[in-house]
């Protein structure tokens, strides 16, 4: 239950991936304007969700509640049997925090030594716009562009990773995002469906985070999904309890 846990909870800052890219047009000003991306616009917001996660022979799935105050903290509490807390989770801006409950032990990483550990970049913003369905980056006329009949494919570049949004044509809601480190085998799909609306917000309610990467020479694959049963947008705050008991073991 330990590993597994802690493996479903990092595996959702996974951020990895390469590709070689090509002479595109770029995105104008007339595009930007027909894709009207808005990103979701909130203060608060409060979901019931169930998290799955998928690792070669290991599976697991929980009860989950998650928090978060826009741009600033996510907090995220893992309920798997019978409504019992098994761990409390926090992310702010530069660190993230997790404490297991049922083993007595916690686990805190700055998001430099958690990029370090997981070998991939991996920041807040990432993880926020991973759960929102937001772009990761804003799009410019910098980004480039290429369309097929049934979607809109926008190219980008941060910190010298390729990050590849797809925009359905018919919705002009971002579905994929794929980010890819050049010369590296790894890889990270982000997949978004079952939008539902919220006032002027849209919020995809099924999101899938797919990791490719390779280890001790073979490829392996990690995948975690949310589900959301309830999500609700406020403006008024919300509490982000956490601690850590003195007598919790760091783990590394």
């Amino acid at each position: 239950m330990n590993n597994n846990l802690l493996a479903l909870l990092l595996a959702t800052l996974l951020v990895l991936t390469g590709c070689k890219r090509d002479a595109i047009p770029t995105v104008s000003e007339k595009d930007l304007a027909a894709l009207n991306v808005r990103p979701v616009d909130f203060k608060y917001l409060n979901t019931r969700s169930k998290i799955s996660y998928e690792n070669g022979d290991q599976r697991m799935s929980s009860p989950t509640n998650i928090r978060i105050r826009k741009d600033s903290l996510i907090w995220f509490s893992v309920t798997p049997v019978l409504g019992i807390e098994a761990a409390r989770g926090l992310v702010t801006r530069d660190s993230l925090f997790l404490v297991n409950k049922l083993q007595k032990e916690y686990h805190a990483y700055s998001f430099q030594e958690l990029s370090q550990k997981m070998n991939v970049v991996v920041d807040f913003d990432i993880l926020q716009a991973a759960l929102l369905g937001d772009p990761i980056v804003p799009l410019t006329t910098n980004n480039r562009i290429r369309r097929t009949e049934s979607e809109t494919i926008v190219m980008q570049q941060q910190q010298g990773v390729d990050i590849i949004n797809y925009f359905n044509n018919a919705t002009l809601k971002l579905i994929k995002v794929i980010l890819q480190e050049p010369n590296s085998p790894n890889n990270l799909l982000l997949q978004y469906a079952d939008f539902q609306n919220h006032g002027t917000n849209m919020l995809p309610y099924t999101s899938t985070i797919t990791a490719q990467y390779q280890e001790k020479q073979e490829m392996r694959a990690t995948v975690v999904a949310f589900q959301h049963n309830k999500a609700e947008f406020s403006d008024t705050a919300l509490s982000f309890p956490f601690s850590i008991p003195d007598r919790y073991v760091r783990k590394h």
